[in-house]
């Protein structure tokens, strides 16, 4: 889990850097609430446990689309 949700992390910083106006609009709006209430554990990984239902559906898909 925690790698896919690198995936769309990744995905999701591609996004603001393209300079397009839509998908970075389009990307705030559907993930960044969701990566925001993602917390790191003591030794910097990913909680997994504070990844919503949304991200982890968008990690997932994120996956499945790049296999």
């Amino acid at each position: 889990m925690e790698h896919n949700f690198f995936l769309a992390l990744e995905d999701f910083n591609e996004r603001i850097n393209s300079g397009d106006k839509d998908r970075i609009e389009n990307a705030v709006w559907a993930t960044a609430k969701h990566i925001e209430r993602v917390k790191k554990t003591p030794n910097n990984r990913v909680d997994v446990s504070t990844i919503n239902k949304s991200m982890r559906l968008q990690a997932n898909m994120k996956k499945w689309k790049d296999v």
